[in-house]
């Protein structure tokens, strides 16, 4: 199958067709990553070379939404890797001091559906019980439109919920037949927007004590994992912390930016910003998601 051929130009062309159409860009992404999501539409087409692929993508206008699909990820789940949140919940959020009025800003990057922005919400909304005036927002952002909008409705199938206690299911959500729906009480604190971690950052993306990116750099360049690596520290407000997939690991020259606080759950602090800090990161500040 010529599909495994890195050097077949119809592979070039298949993601500058996807560039075109639908805004994204494949050679930002690590090419044996995009070569196996392509495999599987190219099997379900029924099609053996990239040529023929290229051909359907061409003909088929319903074809590069469903590869963009297949393109993003989506492996996520309400409490992935529990002790991640155990150990922010005990060893991180006890030193943010608790200001009535002034909101804990939180960052998902990299949402998916949203069931890993509603697991810090409901953590976060625990901790607000026992400390009055304990308050905070989160941004969660993905790629993918569809991903975002079944986040906003925060609708899922009661099988989601297996790693949640009772008590958790009888709080956060409305639980009708094989259906759960999340309270209105834990929704107000989320705000879902589309966003591409490739694209431009914005004012509104900065000045978060947490964000959390996990399980989505690895499938990046390492040239562009440290540039985004550099964007949140510009992006993390001073002590900020920034948490990754267990999978992965901070790097390169971008560890200057950060210290590790919990090796084992991929917790990194951030250093203080210079003014050498801030030079630095403005000259090879990228645009962002």
């Amino acid at each position: 199958m010529n599909a495994g051929k890195e050097e077949d130009p119809n592979f070039q062309k298949i993601l500058a067709l996807l560039l075109k159409t639908k805004g994204f860009d494949g050679h930002q992404y690590k090419p044996n990553y995009i070569k196996r999501r392509v495999a599987v539409r190219m099997r379900a087409m029924e099609t053996k070379t990239y040529l023929d692929y290229l051909r359907v993508l061409q003909n088929n206008r319903q074809e590069p939404a469903l590869l963009l699909d297949r393109l993003t990820i989506h492996v996520t789940e309400f409490f992935r890797d529990p002790n991640v949140y155990q150990a922010i919940k005990q060893n991180i959020l006890p030193g943010f001091p608790v200001n009535p009025g002034i909101k804990l800003k939180i960052w998902c990057a990299g949402c998916s559906t949203g069931e890993e922005p509603y697991s810090v919400a409901m953590i976060l909304k625990e901790c607000s019980f026992s400390q009055p005036g304990f308050d905070f927002e989160i941004f969660a952002t993905d790629i993918d439109m569809a991903s975002i909008r079944t986040a906003e409705k925060g609708e899922y199938p009661v099988e989601a919920l297996k790693k949640l206690s009772k008590a958790q299911v009888t709080r956060w959500f409305y639980v009708e037949g094989s259906r759960a729906r999340v309270v209105a009480d834990l929704k107000k604190h989320v705000h879902f927007r589309a966003h591409d971690l490739l694209s431009e950052w914005v004012d509104e993306l900065s000045g978060f004590q947490l964000i959390f990116c996990r399980n989505l750099l690895i499938y990046l360049t390492a040239p562009l994992q440290q540039k985004i690596y550099k964007n949140f520290a510009g992006a993390l407000a001073a002590g900020g912390f920034l948490i990754l997939g267990l999978t992965e690991t901070l790097l390169g020259p971008s560890r200057k930016f950060y210290e590790c606080v919990d090796v084992r759950n991929r917790i990194y602090r951030l250093l203080e910003k210079t003014e050498n800090f801030w030079e630095t990161n403005k000259e090879e500040k990228v645009s962002d998601g």
